[in-house]
């Protein structure tokens, strides 16, 4: 058994889009990677933060702009599997929030309670699931190791997750922050969040935490699989690249 909380990062996919709909200034056109992270406990429970793209989304254009490709095996059941691990095993879903490309997969994982923050809309979520709403702070496994807090201005309802480990912690920042540069911008650098005056507070926020020694892990940005610290909770696997 594991001697501490584990990340295991699970590339579901990507979504192709003009990359000045990601970044403001953004040249060109922008292929991001869709992740859904598999949070496992000392005592074997296991958890996913996101859950990826939906099965029929594969092909699928959102808004005339977002198009998605979800690879067969690519989606979250078959990484769970591909990595030893029965979907049906899955406790929860924290969902950073409710766009498509982030909780498309809940319905793979038919046990799974969805763990939503109150004040985020349904959207794009399966409402086929037990919902629990959180607030500013949830203590996932009810020991301390894993806490879910708000980070809104992205969507209303936008939430983070950090696993504590020691000398700091590896932060889920989902789309608070889209790429590992954004936290190297003291702007409000994404075209559409829903608010961004709380965008950039929650930026902001992410920014000192960095500082003070955490690992920021971003949306839709891979590089991070290449600069892990020593230490960290996060572990690769090919399941986590293409």
């Amino acid at each position: 058994m594991a001697s501490m909380t584990e990340i295991l990062p699970l590339r579901c996919g990507t979504i192709r889009a003009p990359a000045n709909a990601m970044e403001v200034g953004g040249p060109g056109d922008l292929v991001l990677p869709v992740y859904a992270y598999l949070i496992t406990h000392p005592t074997g429970r296991m958890m996913l933060y996101d859950a990826g793209l939906a099965l029929t989304d594969d092909g699928r254009t959102i808004s005339k702009v977002f198009h998605s490709d979800l690879p067969e095996g690519h989606d979250v059941a078959a990484r769970l599997v591909a990595a030893g691990v029965d979907p049906a095993r899955i406790e929860g879903v924290v969902a950073s929030h409710s766009h498509f490309d982030h909780v498309g997969g809940v319905s793979l994982v038919p046990n799974a309670r969805i763990f939503l923050h109150q004040h985020e809309e349904l959207r794009d979520l399966d409402a086929g699931h037990d919902l629990v709403r959180t607030n500013e702070r949830l203590d996932l496994f009810g020991d301390g190791s894993v806490e879910v807090f708000a980070t809104p201005g992205h969507t209303s309802g936008h939430q983070s997750l950090r696993v504590w480990r020691e000398g700091g912690a590896d932060v889920l920042a989902g789309d608070a922050c889209y790429f590992c540069r954004s936290l190297d911008r003291d702007d409000a650098d994404q075209p559409y969040a829903f608010d961004k005056v709380q965008y950039l507070e929650t930026k902001r926020r992410l920014m000192q935490m960095r500082a003070d020694g955490d690992f920021i892990i971003p949306g839709h940005d891979d590089s991070f699989l290449d600069n892990i610290p020593t230490g960290s909770a996060v572990r690769v696997s090919a399941l986590s690249r293409l």
